[in-house]
């Protein structure tokens, strides 16, 4: 029952909630925001660039710079002679550079770097179309004045910024990291080009403390992208060929293609729909068995949200199995049929999607050595080329899409890739459904027994319209495991099943074999 992202794509989700009255207060607190920070002089900000000299509890000195640049590249660097900070999302991944090195951040770190950079960028502007929902945080008291909390989501991770009841202006910033609760407190507002600036910057990290001094705030000096790519580590092995690189990885998932479909395993599949704020509104976890048929791979439900399914209903999702195990060798014997045929060149160019075209449509930057689960592997951040031209709605897909991508260089396989729509992907000119430039993709493999490399984890982002009106907003999250050996004859997968007499004498099929 393979899962396509544009059968995905033909469900109808209903139409959004209108957001509850706690949002509306949210919203009425960064609009005051808006008005105070200067609403008019913020449209003509494009970057903002902050430096200033940082002082520890200790009384360590040096330098803070904090660069922001639309739409979403934000870089911060803290150096003393006892502390070396680095961290930035540039668009296509988030890194960081500490005490433990250099490092691609993952998971909920990369996320709400992002957030930031993006709710920076945007100086609190154009939430919704950034899927960035808020909510009230609570009111406190901080340094003696009276503010009010808003939080913001995406993607399931949260920044709050407490705003100065008095002057609307933020006052603290508070995000969760791997290392506990970071609190940002902002003071000594100036005017710059008409926009409200913070002079007084105080960062805290549990027991550590940061004074920053900000000397000067300069507005639009934009810089070039190599100030926000992975910084070169000096002295490292030479790094390979990215080309013949890739070529390997899918010549050696060529070979191993077919080993793939003598595993079973177990999908748990969570589902969740958001409203248009991305908001979670319900979710739902299904757990599959999987058995390959016919290089096919069909599901069998054997729970929906922790409760396994009654006998009546597993007869019932048997008999649909039965159904899906017919379609797959009926497939297979269509697709062999084919392969007997001659094809058109061109059209195969627009179904398929090959290494050479993803590197053609691709740019490729920051190719860097990092430890993924414990092992070295060579990353890179990708994004669309200038000026590139697709061939086929497939490779218009590829054309849009940036991201980083892991590949364990021993292996020759592909240990994890994220990517992210940086344009809407319009299907059928957008009549049909057009799919939104926030929705974003994650995927994750790994090797299985001492054999070969299998899929152990995928997650989706997915906000689209459909056919104009209904909007389809979810978020998908795959964890695949419980790999087994499927002894399997492969002339098997070409019979249709085997069948048994129904009660009436008269012959009735299998459902599918399971392990």
């Amino acid at each position: 029952m393979k899962k396509s992202f544009y059968g995905l794509l033909l469900l109808l989700a209903a139409l959004v909630l209108s957001p509850p009255v706690v949002a509306q207060s949210a919203k009425k607190i960064v609009d005051r925001y808006n008005k105070a920070v200067g609403s008019k002089a913020i449209k003509r900000v494009k970057s903002v660039l902050i430096s200033g000299t940082v002082k520890s509890a200790e009384g360590a000195q040096g330098r803070f710079t904090y660069h922001a640049q639309t739409p979403d590249r934000l870089r911060i660097d803290i150096e003393t002679a006892r502390l070396k900070v680095s961290e930035c999302y540039n668009g296509k991944s988030a890194w960081r550079l500490d005490e433990r090195g250099l490092r691609t951040l993952l998971g909920a770190e990369a996320k709400r770097l992002r957030l930031e950079a993006v709710l920076a960028n945007s100086r609190l502007r154009d939430l919704s179309r950034n899927r960035i929902s808020m909510q009230l945080a609570g009111k406190a008291t901080i340094d003696g004045r009276e503010t009010s909390g808003v939080e913001f989501v995406k993607e399931s991770v949260r920044v709050k910024i407490f705003f100065d009841a008095s002057t609307n202006l933020p006052v603290k910033q508070e995000r969760e990291t791997s290392a506990g609760l970071q609190e940002v407190f902002y003071g000594d507002y100036r005017a710059v080009d008409g926009v409200m600036e913070p002079f007084s910057i105080r960062i805290k990290n549990g027991e550590q403390e940061l004074l920053v001094a900000v000397d000067r705030v300069e507005h639009n000096r934009t810089a070039d992208e190599t100030a926000f790519r992975h910084p070169e580590i000096e002295g490292g092995r030479p790094l390979p060929d990215v080309e013949t690189l890739m070529k390997a990885v899918v010549a050696n998932q060529e070979k191993i293609e077919g080993l793939r479909e003598h595993y079973t395993f177990r999908e748990t599949e969570t589902e969740s729909k958001l409203d248009g704020n991305g908001r979670v509104k319900e979710s739902e976890t299904k757990v599959y068995e999987v058995t390959p048929v016919a290089g096919d791979f069909v599901q069998r439900l054997i729970s929906v949200n922790g409760k396994e399914l009654s006998p009546s209903e597993l007869e019932k999702e048997d008999r649909k199995v039965q159904k899906e195990v017919e379609k797959a060798l009926k497939r297979r014997e269509k697709e062999q049929k084919e392969k007997e045929k001659a094809r058109d060149k061109e059209e195969e160019d627009e179904r398929d999607i090959t290494i050479l075209s993803f590197l053609r449509l691709s740019e490729i930057t920051s190719v860097r050595r990092e430890v993924f689960r414990g092992h070295e592997v060579i990353a890179f951040d990708f994004e669309p080329r200038k000026n590139a031209r697709p061939k086929g709605r497939a490779e218009t897909l590829v054309s849009k899409l940036a991201g980083t991508l892991w590949v364990d260089e021993d292996a020759q396989q592909i240990a994890r890739l994220e990517a992210r729509l940086m344009d809407s992907f319009k299907i059928g000119g957008g009549l049909f459904a057009s799919v939104a430039p926030s929705t974003a993709i994650a995927f994750e493999q790994e090797k299985i027994g001492d054999e070969l490399w299998l899929p152990s984890y995928a997650e989706a982002n997915i906000f689209a319209k459909i056919f104009l009106f209904a909007k389809f907003n979810r978020s998908v999250v795959t964890r695949f495991s419980d790999y087994r050996k499927y002894n399997i004859d492969s002339e098997y997968e070409l019979e249709r099943p085997k069948e048994k007499a129904r009660p009436d004498g008269r012959p009735q099929g299998n459902s599918a074999s399971r392990p």
